[in-house]
């Protein structure tokens, strides 16, 4: 049974909340904000925690307000099925991906998202969408893919006040 009050965090999303900086970072707060107001759990693999990892320390997660999601055999079978959609998909030419390897971490953070019963995955990545939309098609996912390029009032039509 679908929890609907599950969100999974990619690294450019936590990326972004946290470089205070960034263009993105009033839209990640405020999504980030939305979803604690509403009692989402909010969830984080440990594969984005290695990618958060490369140039930053674990220590400035908001791991009060985000709980880790260990990658584990099951996810990585379930991956390697829907990479196998992705590469098929890749070599039709109905999925360009520019100098970047399927099976490494979207279909991966995807695919967990998926199966840790997700109903949202944030995201500043538009590079992936593509690959959802293909995963989707096929059946693999069924959460909203959420981009935080749109403000998190425009997404759920809010006034923002």
């Amino acid at each position: 049974m679908k929890d609907d009050k599950i969100v999974f965090c990619d690294t450019g999303f936590v990326i972004r909340l946290l470089d205070e900086t960034n263009d993105l970072h009033n839209n990640a707060l405020g999504y980030f904000q939305y979803f604690l107001e509403r009692d989402y759990i909010m969830r984080m693999s440990t594969i984005a925690v290695a990618e958060f990892c490369v140039k930053d320390s674990i220590q400035n997660l908001p791991l009060r307000n985000i709980l880790l999601s260990p990658f584990n055999a099951y996810h990585a079978s379930k991956s390697g099925e829907s990479a196998k959609i992705l590469y098929e998909a890749k070599s039709k030419g109905v999925l360009e991906v520019d100098a970047r390897i399927i099976i490494q971490n979207d279909v991966k953070l995807l695919i967990q998202a998926q199966c840790e019963s997700a109903s949202y995955y944030l995201t500043s990545d538009t590079a992936s969408r593509r690959m959802y939309d293909i995963l989707k098609d096929n059946g693999k996912v069924s959460f909203d893919f959420t981009d935080i390029h749109i403000p998190y009032t425009q997404k759920f039509g809010m006034l923002n006040l």
